[in-house]
C-alpha cells in the first residue's frame, strides 16, 4: 500500500498554543478499547485487555492473544502468497482504522522483508508536511506464511497544527552545537566526554516532526535534525520555533 497525500494541509498555529498537546482522555482510551473488543469478535478471537500506548491509545503489542489473528480467509493459489498477504493486510488497515489511528490514504509502506516465512512490513505516517522523528509515526506489521497477524504496533499520532516555518534558521540551530558536550560509557564502562569543536562535526539533516511526551500528555514540535561528532556521532533534536533541547540520540553502542 502506498497510498499519500502529496500536499498535506498543516495550517500555522497561533505562538501561543505552541507546541501542539496531545492529551490522554478517558473516552480517547474507552473507544480503542471497544474497537480492540470488535476486532477479536470479528475474527473470532478470545477476548484479552489490549495493549495500548498511552495518550494515543494506539496498539503496542498483541500480548495476549495466542496464535495470532487469522485475517487472510482461505489458501491463495501457489505462486501468489506474497501479494495475498498484502491484500489481508491491507483490508484489515481499512477495516481498523480507527484501532490504527491512520487512514490507509495517510500511510505509506515503507519497508518490507519477506524473505522468510515470517513477514514483517513497516509503514510511515505521511500526513505532516515533514517526518515524523523519535520513534512515532510508525507502525510494524508482523505476518505468518499462513495469513496469520503475529505482531501489530502502531506509533500514529493524532494530526495536529504547527508552524510551516522555522524561527531557529538551519546556520542557527548548527551554531548552538557547537562547544556541546557529550558524555557516554566506554568498553569498560567508564565514563568518557566527546566535545564539538566546529561547524565541520555538525550536519543539520532537515526539519521533523518530534513528539515528545511529557506527564499526561505528549507535546509536537517542529524541529531540526541534527547529527554532531565523527567517528562517534549523537543525533539532537532541536526545537526550530524555540531553540529547546528535544531529544538526544547516541547512534553508537559501547
Amino acid at each position: 500500500m502506498v497510498g499519500c497525500e502529496q500536499s498535506p494541509q498543516t495550517p500555522t498555529a497561533p505562538r501561543e498554543t505552541y507546541p501542539a498537546v496531545i492529551r490522554d482522555s478517558p473516552e480517547s482510551r474507552g473507544k480503542a478499547e471497544r474497537e480492540w473488543r470488535r476486532m477479536l469478535n470479528a475474527y473470532g478471537v478470545a477476548q484479552t485487555p489490549p495493549d495500548l500506548y498511552p495518550f494515543t491509545h494506539t496498539p503496542r503489542s498483541l500480548l495476549g492473544v495466542s496464535g495470532g489473528i487469522q485475517i487472510l480467509a482461505g489458501a491463495p493459489e501457489p505462486g501468489s502468497e506474497t501479494i495475498a498477504v498484502r491484500e489481508a493486510v491491507k483490508i484489515f488497515i481499512d477495516r481498523w482504522r480507527d484501532l490504527i489511528g491512520a487512514d490507509p490514504a495517510t500511510i505509506s509502506l515503507a519497508a518490507a522483508d519477506e524473505s522468510g516465512t515470517v513477514k514483517r512490513f513497516t509503514y510511515k505516517q505521511v500526513n505532516y508536511p515533514f517526518p515524523i522523528a523519535a520513534s512515532f509515526g510508525e507502525m510494524s506489521i508482523v505476518m505468518s506464511a499462513d495469513g496469520r497477524l503475529m505482531q501489530l504496533d502502531s506509533r500514529f499520532i493524532p494530526t495536529v497544527e504547527l508552524p510551516l516555518r522555522p524561527v531557529v534558521e538551519r546556520s542557527d540551530a548548527a551554531q548552538r552545537v557547537v562547544g556541546r558536550t557529550f558524555t557516554y560509557g566506554d568498553i569498560a564502562g567508564r565514563p568518557q566526554t566527546m566535545r564539538i569543536g566546529g561547524l565541520n562535526e555538525i550536519a543539520v539533516k532537515r526539519l521533523v516532526i518530534v513528539p515528545v511526551e511529557k506527564g499526561d500528555s505528549i507535546e509536537v514540535h517542529l524541529g531540526w535534525e541534527i547529527v554532531a561528532g565523527s567517528s562517534m556521532t549523537w543525533t539532537i533534536y532541536l526545537d526550530a520555533i524555540n531553540g529547546e533541547d528535544l531529544k538526544v540520540v547516541q547512534n553508537f553502542n559501547t
